[in-house]
């Protein structure tokens, strides 16, 4: 890598090489290293690349962060795609140094895909929100003076 990535280099390299999400696959990360990683669904029938479903980071360990998500994860939203399509996961990392850094990858990063689970942008903010519907105004006065309309 790069001495100073961009963050446009850094997305970039967050999307390659994705792995199985498995127990086995995320041990063979290194502790203690901090970054920041995607969890990934296979495309849906007509489309054409994986879907980011959830961007974390970790500024200490990013493999004790991954391990997490499989052992007991508590945001409902993740656990149900953790669940229910756990054998077609993929995930991928991107170690970064600094937590500043690191910080602002996972920022850019879901600011860019905005990952469905992630509590910051729950899928309900993905919709745009109906406007309200403005106050009715009052029929105007009936006076009695006013001609009646002709038939």
């Amino acid at each position: 890598m790069e001495p100073n990535p961009t963050p446009f280099a850094l997305l970039l390299q967050l999307q390659r090489n994705p792995r199985p999400f498995t127990r086995a696959e995320v041990q063979q990360l290194p502790r203690d290293r901090q970054g920041v990683y995607a969890i990934w669904e296979p495309p849906e029938y007509g489309e054409s690349s994986d879907t980011c479903t959830y961007v974390g980071m970790s500024t200490t360990c990013i493999r004790r962060r991954l391990l997490d998500h499989i052992n007991d994860e508590t945001n409902p939203e993740l656990r149900y795609h953790l669940q229910d399509f756990r054998d077609h996961l993929t995930f991928t990392v991107v170690f970064t140094t600094g937590d500043t850094q690191t910080r602002a990858l996972e920022r850019h990063a879901i600011n860019t895909w905005q990952p469905p689970t992630n509590r910051r942008y729950p899928i309900t903010f993905l919709i745009p929100p109906t406007p309200p519907t403005p106050p009715r105004s009052p029929p105007p006065p009936h006076h009695k003076d006013r001609p009646t309309p002709a038939r």
